[in-house]
């Protein structure tokens, strides 16, 4: 039986000419197999999962060199255009320009040079002694300034008092009484970026550039004196930049094969490059592809092989979040990354001393610093959802918005903050980059020129109020006596400019009380509905082609309100209304709702454009489609209509559509230390429809 039983699988073995003692190797092997196919599985997995990693890391390099670009130019830029505004330097006047930019340029040891030139393109004064070009009136940027009125970032040549030098720098035009009047330069190093390679541990041979929109090199970590300035737009390099969609390895300038990656200067055509030698940059893969392939002859200790190996990569993957932290301490700007629900992947010190607070890596950003940190934009409190971090989770670009954070100490600190978000493969969100810097400086300079306006505003108003008595005087006194018609008419005249002047005096010096948060209301029992009565009286007579309605429930609205305040907010809004539509009614709604007030002008006039809706309440900010229709007075009505309504505690808008009319609207609190909501929607529905009706 036993040889009977057996005949039939040795036959089977013979004909598969096949050992027992193969089958049992086979047997293990394919045991063995799924393990080993697992395994290699997982090691092409971890080395796809490292070079993207070292690519990442090396993008975020190039981001970070971008930003530091970015921040360095636009503190440039405000402070040249602070600088164009300060008297010294609008008059050309050597004597009293060239100290002052000598100054700015001793503090500002990032500045290789400051001049000025007249509207000829004539150099009057320069921050650096010595001899200075005679005119720059051939230069591009002094050109671009010179037609668009706006600031101009370029690279040049030509830097006064310093030969040979390429660098960058911006030129903004001088304005005048709104005239161009010349143009200021500040020629600027990025030191910041020379010390990037180095302060980070990278690699011998790693590298930072930054490029022009024309191939120019405007800066190079290694051999600045050989490479900066030559231009390198016909070389195949300059191409690859160009057209890079991500990490890439090339041959570089000095023929150095570098892993290299990109990343543009948002608002130029610059771009900033980040190179690592390739050999460095790759060689954790090489080291893991052997000992992978060692790991393989192990398998019967595989389960122990595998554990050693998540250590390993642990222990990598936390090595490369050293080293991005390391780079990113060493950044003066705060800087900090979080993912799409928010929690901070990194955060450098500077942000810490920026904040007043420390931030805490896998912990929402939110939940450390809500609560602890005030956010302020123009003096007013800004919503969480408005802050740059929350807009770039939702997939915006934010650039150079300028906030002051309230420290938890009561100190504040002015940053101008830009973030974005960094998109994976598939174009969803996998990290926001925030970047802040501290221009706190800059900010105190803004305060002392509000400062200078409002001292100024304020020692004209005697001298005006002189010239109004002088005149009212020679009017009565020539019509007394009988002068001349033509006589009478110029004093008319004289003494209604004074009026003017006087108007834009105080609200000049309204608008310096609220950029310096001074402007004071006194407080009294007053009749919303009389004071809109009142006004509807006054301005009527002013015109023929208006109908003014008042609209109360109830006829008596009454709280703690300043009367002339709210009577100027009125007088601005109703006469806004008669200045811009042609014709028909102007509708004044007064209703009381739950502890407040609500108030809505509407007129069937042309409406606004939507792209002038968002800075009407503005500063130096005029409606209308036409410069005709944008004449006359200085577009400050709104600005200060806007602070008078916050100053009660309320809120103000407006709605309108192009050729439907507009409606503007603002609600107050009845009484002090309240604060109001906007108007209900079937208010505002009304107030709509009632601007439609052709009148």
């Amino acid at each position: 039986m036993r040889n009977a039983g057996s005949a039939p699988q040795g036959r089977r073995d013979r004909r598969l000419g096949l050992s027992p003692g193969l089958w049992v190797v086979l047997l293990v092997a394919a045991a063995f197999l799924p393990l080993i196919a697992l395994h290699a599985y997982s090691v092409l997995q971890i080395i796809s999962q490292q070079r993207s990693h070292i690519e990442h890391d090396v993008e975020d390099l190039a981001v970070a060199a971008s930003l530091i670009v970015e921040g360095a130019a636009d503190a440039t830029r405000q402070a040249a255009v602070a600088l164009s505004q300060v008297p010294a330097i609008q008059t050309p006047n050597p004597a009293v320009a060239a100290p002052t930019l000598a100054r700015i340029l001793a503090e500002n040891p990032q500045y290789l040079n400051l001049w000025a030139a007249d509207r000829e393109g004539r150099v009057y004064a320069t921050g650096l002694a010595g001899e200075a070009p005679a005119s720059i009136a051939g230069e591009a940027y002094f050109q671009q300034a010179e037609t668009t009125r706006q600031p101009v970032l370029a690279t040049s040549r030509a830097i006064p008092g310093v030969p040979g030098a390429f660098a960058p720098l911006v030129a903004v035009p001088i304005l005048l009484d709104s005239q161009f009047n010349g143009t200021l330069q500040i020629a600027f190093k990025l030191s910041r970026l020379q010390e990037l390679p180095s302060h980070v541990g990278l690699p011998t041979d790693s590298i930072a550039t930054v490029v022009d929109g024309q191939g120019n090199i405007v800066f190079r970590s290694l051999q600045p004196e050989r490479w900066v300035g030559v231009n390198i737009s016909g070389l195949p390099i300059y191409q690859q930049v160009l057209t890079a969609g991500g990490a890439f390895v090339s041959p570089g300038l000095d023929g150095v094969v570098r892993l290299l990656a990109v990343s543009p200067v948002t608002g130029t055509g610059w771009r900033a490059i980040v190179g690592l030698p390739a050999a460095q940059a790759f060689s954790p893969l090489t080291t893991t592809l052997d000992r992978e392939v060692a790991l393989f002859a192990l398998t019967v200790v595989l389960a122990s092989v595998l554990a050693w190996r998540g250590k390993v990569l642990a222990d990598r993957v936390e090595d490369e979040r050293r080293r991005l932290q390391g780079t990113i301490d060493q950044l003066p700007e705060g800087v900090f990354v979080a993912d799409p629900a928010g929690h901070v992947l990194v955060a450098n010190h500077a942000l810490e001393e920026l904040l007043g607070a420390p931030i805490r890596v896998g912990i929402s950003y939110r939940r450390q610093l809500e609560g602890r940190v005030v956010w302020l934009e123009d003096g007013r409190p800004v919503a969480w959802d408005d802050l740059p971090p929350e807009r770039a989770l939702r997939g915006e670009l934010v650039r150079g918005v300028q906030l002051t954070a309230l420290r938890p100490d009561g100190s504040r600190r002015d940053l101008l903050v830009s973030a974005r978000p960094l998109r994976g493969p598939a174009g969803n969100i996998e990290e926001v980059i925030v970047v802040a810097a501290d221009i706190t400086a800059l900010k105190d300079l803004d305060r002392a020129k509000d400062e200078f306006i409002s001292i100024a505003a304020h020692e004209l108003r005697n001298p005006l109020a002189g010239l109004k008595g002088y005149a009212e005087l020679l009017l009565r006194r020539a019509q007394k006596q009988g002068y001349d018609e033509e006589t009478r008419r110029l004093l008319q005249a004289t003494n209604q400019l004074a009026d003017r002047l006087t108007v834009m005096t105080n609200r000049l010096l309204d608008v310096s009380r609220l950029q310096l948060g001074r402007l004071e209301l006194v407080r009294q029992r007053t009749d919303l509905v009389a004071l809109a009565r009142e006004v509807r009286d006054t301005l009527q007579l002013t015109t023929q082609r208006h109908l003014i309605i008042v609209d109360a429930d109830p006829g008596e609205l009454v709280g703690d309100w300043d009367a002339d305040r709210l009577r100027e907010v009125l007088d601005n809004l109703v006469g806004n209304a008669i200045k811009y539509a042609p014709g028909g009614r102007i509708t004044i709604f007064l209703r009381q709702e739950d502890g407040q007030a609500d108030v809505l002008v509407s007129d069937q006039g042309p409406g606004i454009p939507p792209a002038q809706l968002p800075h009407l309440f503005e500063r130096f900010r005029q409606a209308g489609r036409t410069a005709a229709e944008r004449a006359g007075g200085l577009g400050l009505g709104l600005y200060l209509a806007r602070g008078i309504v916050e100053a009660h505690g309320g809120r103000i808008g407006v709605e309108s559509e192009p050729g439907h009319g507009s409606t503007f609207w603002f609600t107050l609190p009845r009484w002090a230390g309240e604060t109001s909501r906007a108007p209900a929607p079937e208010l505002l529905a009304r107030a709509r429809a009632a601007s439609e009706v052709a009148g």
